[in-house]
């Protein structure tokens, strides 16, 4: 196995168009949720992956495991219980100056239940890389544990360790989450943020250059990097310094799930031992294909990566 990413996947629930949850009639139904996400990217992009969760044993949780499936990743470390329910979001989409509207109902879902026993260490000591986020231990006490207890039994395995902050303030405070996280981000070698959550949970500085640098060297880890909105993302290692630009996107169709999409890119990269300026480079161009795809996954295909890190137009299939 490559990569093992692991924690919570939802049912996204989302009315047509911009039509607010107050007016719709019919939802669209998909599925989505930060690791997983990363797992279909990174499967698709031809990296063997699997996805470690709990789901309620019905039609949704079957449903979900199907979908995941479909895209290649590996779900036999999901542990599939019986009468327990799916975590829920409704999004409304906005239009600028209307912002898009999350609303959760995930309280109580099957994997804010998740425990160590449930975790298949077996198959993380198998993989060449683990990638976790700031979503899971946000969901519980239990979660809380296995986070760490997996970042740590990967550390000791000497198999790399990313984690994305992926702060949730619908979920947690910014001080709760900065005294949580902090262990875990000292059992990581790469760790992703957005440069506003560096500033909210850790106080980093305003300059993205000086917060990536401080940063990695109050956590330990070897990759510090923040993603800085419309000028790309920065990375700091002990060796070097790049950011990197990112790509436009003309008419963004669906921007949840960039951010994985982007670290899906980074992990590929690194796994392919290519330079840091790469690194980034492949994951802006992730996170901007993923924007012109609608739901969360990056349905996104290796020839449309090479064809827009290349600078040509992808081409039209006839």
């Amino acid at each position: 196995m490559d990569v093992i990413t692991l924690g919570e996947s939802m049912l996204r629930l989302s009315p047509p168009g911009h039509e607010r949850l107050a007016q719709a009639v019919t939802l669209e139904m998909r599925f989505g949720g930060a690791e997983s996400n990363v797992a279909v990217a990174l499967a698709r992009l031809g990296l063997k992956t699997a996805w470690l969760s709990r789901l309620p044993d019905n039609p949704l949780g079957q449903r979900l495991i199907a979908e995941l499936r479909s895209h290649g990743v590996d779900t036999s470390g999901v542990r599939m219980v019986a009468g327990e329910r799916l975590g829920t979001y409704f999004i409304e989409f906005g239009s600028p100056p209307r912002p898009n509207r999350v609303v959760y109902d995930r309280a109580n879902s099957a994997m804010s239940r998740m425990g160590v026993a449930d975790v298949a260490f077996d198959l993380i000591a198998q993989a060449r890389w683990l990638h976790l986020s700031g979503i899971t231990p946000a969901l519980g006490e239990s979660c809380r544990e296995l986070t760490l207890a997996a970042a740590t039994f990967a550390r000791n395995k000497q198999i790399p360790v990313s984690f994305d902050i992926n702060y949730r303030a619908l979920l947690w405070s910014p001080q709760q989450a900065g005294q949580t996280l902090e262990p875990i981000l000292q059992q990581c070698d790469v760790i992703f943020s957005a440069h506003r959550d560096a500033q909210n949970l850790f106080g980093a500085a305003t300059n993205a250059e000086q917060a990536a640098r401080e940063l990695r060297a109050r956590f330990g880890c070897k990759h510090m990097v923040l993603t800085i909105g419309e000028d790309g993302a920065i990375a700091c290692t002990p060796e070097a310094m790049s950011q990197q630009a990112a790509f436009h996107v003309a008419n963004p169709i669906d921007r949840i799930g960039a951010g994985d999409a982007f670290d899906a890119g980074y992990i590929a990269a690194q796994l392919r031992g290519l330079p840091l300026d790469a690194a980034l480079r492949f994951g802006n161009a992730m996170s901007a294909l993923k924007m012109t795809v609608p739901g969360d996954l990056a349905l996104i295909s290796p020839t449309e990566i090479e064809q827009m890190l290349a600078g040509s137009k992808l081409a039209s299939v006839r």
